[in-house]
């Protein structure tokens, strides 16, 4: 016992660097910190002071244990004092930030409501399969859904306990009215689309429940118009930063009872966003946004594609800048632009933005983003791309290069950015502080791209042909 009492310094000290090395070897094996790591510089600032901080800890603590054995000493009073009192914040920090970062207190699971999933398989009549999906905080068995059209009823049971409940709709039939019903609760009825070169659906990105900046009742008002029926929308994408901090069940508790008003009857698939996977997000993000079996056409759950009809939907996971874009996902989006008949649509989906304008922040150009732009968008080009829709920056606009369109659609609810201090040349249309979504209708060749705020008024409308 005395001779650790004796060595009680350099121990504490060790014991810190330790803290620091363990929190950083936890840190970056999260998806998304390489990208919080490069992209964002107050956080980048911030791991570069912790890890000289856990650098210092670990010599101070070999010094004394070096100087205590040459000079055969208990050591210098002061400078044991000194190396205890710097390693208690070492000690600390860490264990709180696996607590906070990692959703110690945060129950694994959350009581979700039933949301209407597009799966990335097509059924024999040409649209997508879609799944009823809802998630328990406790594994339970015996859950139903009954679904059907006017003529038609099945019902579905669950024989497993789990926390996870999938019921896959398979051949649905296009432009046809369904309902669908989980154990007792409410009927809902949605719309399938057609397969005749009409299609409508929205996009939206950066809602950011949990931030006190967001105002998500305007991102209830724009949910409330893609639910409404006279709008006719056929689709909901939704590409990222759906909460401000993806290891909050709260945040995640607070987005799914929000966005019911629109997911619980009009069919929707997400995009992973930075915020939604960051640091242990990553799991509440597949738990809730794209669970197993929802694609069976993809190894990944984080991107995927979605067809109806002649309109290709590819789903990619951007979060950051490029990080994401392995080798794994470039291979399977190149054969995926390969499989697309050249007189269809090609639709392109991520959270991530190539062309924009923007500011300087935070260490990085929020702005064109040479990154992606030269790592993915040569692909577009090669296999004439429609249209590029995507988040990330927080404002609207419409952007037009190598005959692509490129739309940033980054403003459902959230804080704005500043207003732009760089115009990229590719640049059509911009507006910041300003709430939207985006509203697109595509027919035969032709396709409508309407920017509308939380009213449902146009801002900005373009029409364009199909590329070729």
């Amino acid at each position: 016992m005395n001779s650790i009492k004796k060595h009680i310094p350099e121990i504490i000290a060790l014991t810190g660097a330790l803290f620091i090395i363990a929190f950083f070897i936890w840190a970056f094996s999260q998806h998304g910190t390489i990208g919080l790591f490069r992209v964002n510089g107050f956080f980048n600032t911030v791991f570069i002071i912790f890890a000289i901080f856990g650098l210092i800890l670990l010599g101070l603590g070999l010094l004394y244990l070096w100087i205590k054995i040459r000079k055969n000493t208990t050591g210098v009073k002061w400078f044991s004092v000194l190396i205890i009192v710097i390693s208690i914040p070492a000690i600390i920090i860490p264990p709180v930030a696996f607590s906070v970062l990692g959703g110690i207190f945060s129950p694994e699971y959350i009581d979700t409501p039933p949301q209407l999933l597009l799966t990335g398989d097509t059924g024999g009549y040409g649209i997508p399969d879609m799944a009823v999906y809802f998630t328990t905080a406790d594994a339970v068995s015996g859950s139903t859904m009954t679904w059907g059209d006017a003529n038609n009823s099945l019902t579905m049971t669950e024989d497993v306990k789990t926390r996870e409940h999938l019921f896959i709709m398979n051949d649905l039939k296009p432009d046809a009215r369904y309902h669908y019903r989980v154990n007792d609760e409410q009927i809902a009825y949605f719309s399938t689309p057609s397969i005749d070169g009409q299609l409508r659906f929205a996009i939206a990105s950066d809602a950011h429940y949990g931030s006190p900046n967001s105002r998500n009742d305007l991102t209830e008002k724009m949910l409330y118009e893609i639910a409404a029926p006279d709008n006719g929308f056929d689709m909901f994408f939704f590409l990222g930063d759906l909460v401000e901090y993806g290891f909050n069940n709260n945040e995640w508790d607070e987005a799914f009872r929000s966005l019911n008003t629109a997911t619980s009857i009009i069919p929707t698939r997400y995009a992973p966003g930075n915020h939604d996977t960051l640091f242990c997000g990553l799991d509440s993000y597949l738990n809730y946004c794209a669970p197993e079996g929802l694609d069976t056409k993809t190894e990944s759950r984080l991107w995927y594609r979605i067809d109806a009809g002649n309109v290709h939907f590819l789903v990619l996971d951007l979060e950051w800048s490029a990080e994401a874009y392995t080798k794994a996902q470039a291979e399977w989006f190149e054969q995926q632009l390969k499989d697309i008949p050249e007189d269809d649509w090609t639709i392109i989906l991520s959270h991530g933005f190539y062309y924009a304008s923007g500011i300087y922040a935070f260490g990085w150009e929020w702005y064109d983003n040479a990154e992606t732009i030269n790592s993915i968008t040569p692909l577009f080009n090669e296999y004439n791309v429609d249209l590029v829709c995507s988040g990330h920056a927080h404002n609207v606009e419409l952007l037009k290069e190598n005959g692509i369109t490129y739309a940033v659609c980054g403003a459902f609810g959230c804080l704005p950015d500043p207003g732009r201090t760089y115009t990229s040349p590719a640049s059509i249309w911009y507006t910041d502080n300003q709430s939207a979504l985006l509203d697109i209708a595509i027919a035969g060749d032709q396709c409508s791209l309407t920017f509308r705020d939380p009213d449902f008024e146009a801002l900005y409308t373009i029409t364009f042909d199909k590329n070729k």
